[in-house]
This record gives C-alpha cells, sequence and structure tokens, in this order.
C-alpha cells in the first residue's frame, strides 16, 4: 500500500502515505489548520480551472499571487452553500442508493508530490460493474442551473469548472470513472457519469507545472480586465510617504489619466441623470409602496432608522485632477 512518511509543512506536521512507485502522497489530514496547509502548497481541484481562465472564483493572475504568497484561495460562502454542506451526505447517500452504489466519504487529501497537485474529495462510490469511482456533489438552485449548466437535447453538462475539477480528481486518484451528483431546486437529483480521460489530465498536470514554473521564474501572467481591476488595486495597497513618481512624458500614463478622468465625469453625469429619474418616478407615484408598469416592476418601501457601525480598512486616496491653464 506505501510507507508511512513525515511530511512537513511549515509551521504544522502530519503523517502520509507515499504510493510507491507513483509519486503520490495521501494524507488524511489530522486537523482543518494541516488541511489549509497541503491547499497552500499545491494547485486543487477547485483552482485548476483558472488555469484554463474557466474558474468562476479568480483568474490566473489572481492565483499566481495568492499562490506566490502562500494563501490559499478563498470562495465566498453563501446560505446555498452553507445549506449545501449540511444536506450533502443525505444527496450523495439517496443517489448512490438510487445508482446502487455503496458511499463512502472521503477524508484523504491526495497530491502529486513533483507537480504540486492536489485534491480533496467528496465521496468514493463502487458500482457493481464499473467498480471503484470518484463522487463529486453539487447542491444546486433551479435559476443557477439554467443559466449555468447545459441541459438539452445532446444531453447535460456541468459548468467548464467542475468539468474540470472531476477529471483532476480522477487523474490524482487514478480512477477510471467519477460522476458529478447535483440536487437542482431541493428535490430533482441528476447524474453525470464521466469516464476518466487520460489526455485532459495529462493536460491539467501540464498547466500546473507550467504554473509552479512561471512562480518560480518569477513570471506573472498578465491581468484580467476589469475582473483583475479590483485585485491589482489590493496589490498596491501601500503607498510610501514622500515618494514622488515622474511620470511627465510617459504616453501611457497620460492616455491612461485621461481615460479615468472622462470615466469619472461619464459617472457623475449617470449618477445625476439616475437621481432625476428617482425623483420624478417618487413624484409620480407618491406613497405607494410598489409600483407595476410595463416592463418594469418597482419596489419602494420604507426602511427605518438604525445606528451602524464598522470598522474601515486602510486604503489609498487615489484621485486625479485635471490641472487649470495658467
Amino acid at each position: 500500500m506505501g510507507d508511512i512518511v513525515d511530511i512537513d509543512l511549515g509551521s504544522v506536521s502530519d503523517k502520509a502515505r507515499l504510493v510507491n512507485n507513483s509519486g503520490r502522497l495521501i494524507v488524511v489530514p489530522s486537523n482543518e489548520t494541516i488541511w489549509h496547509a497541503l491547499r497552500a502548497q499545491d494547485i486543487t481541484s477547485t483552482e485548476s480551472s483558472a488555469l484554463f481562465g474557466e474558474s468562476p472564483y479568480a483568474t490566473k493572475f489572481e492565483l499566481w499571487h495568492r499562490k506566490k504568497s502562500g494563501t490559499v484561495t478563498q470562495i465566498p460562502d453563501n446560505p446555498r452553500m452553507a445549506w449545501g454542506r449540511r444536506v450533502q451526505d443525505a444527496i450523495a447517500q439517496g443517489i448512490s442508493q438510487d445508482q446502487g452504489w455503496t458511499c463512502r466519504a472521503m477524508t484523504e487529501y491526495i497530491r502529486l508530490i513533483d507537480a504540486r497537485m492536489g485534491a480533496s474529495f467528496d465521496y468514493e462510490v463502487i458500482d457493481p460493474v464499473r467498480g471503484k469511482g470518484i463522487l463529486e456533489i453539487k447542491n444546486v438552485d433551479f435559476l443557477v442551473f439554467r443559466d449555468k449548466w447545459i441541459d438539452d437535447e445532446e444531453g447535460m453538462e456541468a459548468p467548464p469548472h467542475i468539468e474540470v475539477q472531476l477529471q483532476h480528481q480522477l487523474h490524482l486518484a487514478e480512477c477510471e470513472w467519477g460522476a458529478i451528483g447535483v440536487l437542482i431546486g431541493g428535490n430533482d437529483a441528476r447524474v453525470l457519469v464521466r469516464d476518466r480521460d487520460i489526455q485532459v489530465g495529462a493536460a491539467i498536470e501540464a498547466a500546473i507545472r507550467g504554473f509552479w514554473g512561471s512562480i518560480d521564474a518569477g513570471i506573472e501572467p498578465p491581468p484580467v480586465y476589469p475582473v483583475d481591476a479590483e485585485f491589482v488595486a489590493k496589490l498596491h495597497g501601500y503607498a510610501e510617504v514622500g515618494k514622488v513618481f515622474n511620470g511627465q512624458g510617459n504616453e501611457e500614463l497620460q492616455s491612461l489619466l485621461a481615460a479615468y478622468k472622462a470615466a469619472g465625469d461619464a459617472e457623475k453625469l449617470a449618477k445625476e441623470d439616475k437621481q432625476v429619474a428617482r425623483a420624478k418616478v417618487l413624484q409620480i407615484v407618491g406613497d405607494a409602496e410598489r409600483v407595476l408598469a410595463d416592463g418594469y416592476t418597482v419596489s419602494a418601501g420604507l426602511v427605518g432608522p438604525a445606528e451602524i457601525a464598522f470598522h474601515r480598512e486602510g486604503y489609498r486616496n487615489f484621485r486625479v485632477t485635471v490641472k487649470k491653464e495658467k
């Protein structure tokens, strides 16, 4: 089965099983700190789609900087995701029962050491004919399924980042098949069975190796705008007191400053137009809480007064001012 070895994860350590002659390490993390430390050193199955421009959570540029700094990509939580975790086991067991599979929750984290490619898994299932496979569970709102998934006469497909996620997992676990089990709207269960695609798995591994190589070489990918705009601003969130950058004669800088000023002017005018339209609508509808119109519905209810306190993080006070002609 493999040798039991110690693994050093910086400030923490754990035990792992090294699969002989495969370069694969199987870890059952003893706590959540270990799990986060493992994820920080690898590209995981929820992250690899970013290398192909298919992740809804991070671009390749953002992932590059997060991995370079050793932080884990945090997927923003929401009520649907929280409830998905709570009911995940029931969904997996129900789907497995319908399909005639035996099912167990997987606590293993598997990593390909040299490639720095890793993954956690939802469930291992055993089919009487196919044998051992991987089951990835998704709990999906009906509107999200309608807008993000494909379901037509040619078949059903998950969003690309989920399809990549499963192939990433099959590559690491060396399973010949897997399934995406999706519960739609709380009562409609579907199953997408996928064979392991050796070429896709190899392409994912190659992209991950190239990604880590670019970090070692200090060659960052270009940011994708406007998606990366906020993250780029966070990367450059520090200003040295008294430092001056001389951008005179820099045509690119001049062009960007002109574009920023023009966008600001347009934003101001749009805000004024919006405020005027709002005021005129309120003049027409008076004290009505809801308004019906051709092609529109309007909600204009009253929000009561409240005291709100919050902590504000520091930020760069960025302003562009056009110099007045002398």
